[in-house]
């Protein structure tokens, strides 16, 4: 009687834990994948590309300074605060550093290949680009679509 009776090799419970520790183990290795992919694409060559003390400018003088510190593969530093206006046509009409002196700690850079995306405390968030070794340009998050990036050149 036992050998004319079909056996099944799964019940419908088990079925469900192998299809669930599938899904579980192939999203484990996207998640790991992902950080992979971010880890390499921010190296530690680039990080000190982006270290060092830079000034943002206006009408060729200071007006914020950005400290940047090689932390392992990774950027820290800090900010100081300033104020700005913008034209109609998204070029400075005004930047001016804040009266609060006291440098704001960068909270998270992030690199992703050659832009260096950056949060401080506050919650400020901008982008930094370099042209070469000595200069670059930031641009806030959430800025208007036309504003120009803003000029920054390392303190020699």
């Amino acid at each position: 009687m036992r050998l004319a009776m079909k056996n099944k090799l799964f019940s419908h419970a088990a079925l469900l834990g192998l299809v669930l520790a599938i899904g579980v183990a192939f999203g484990s290795g996207a998640v790991f994948a992902r950080a992979m992919s971010r880890q390499t694409s921010g190296s530690s060559e680039d990080a000190q590309r982006f270290a060092g003390t830079w000034n943002w400018m206006f009408q060729g003088k200071r007006f914020a300074t950005m400290t940047l510190t090689r932390s392992g593969s990774g950027l820290t530093g800090t900010v100081t605060e300033s104020r700005i206006a913008l034209n109609d046509d998204g070029t400075l009409k005004k930047a001016d550093p804040s009266d609060d002196k006291k440098p704001k700690q960068i909270t998270n850079a992030e690199l992703d290949g050659a832009v260096l995306r950056v949060t401080v405390a506050d919650g400020f968030e901008f982008t930094v680009s370099l042209k070469d070794t000595t200069h670059g340009e930031i641009l806030p998050g959430g800025a208007p679509p036309n504003m120009k990036p803003i000029p920054l050149v390392r303190a020699q």
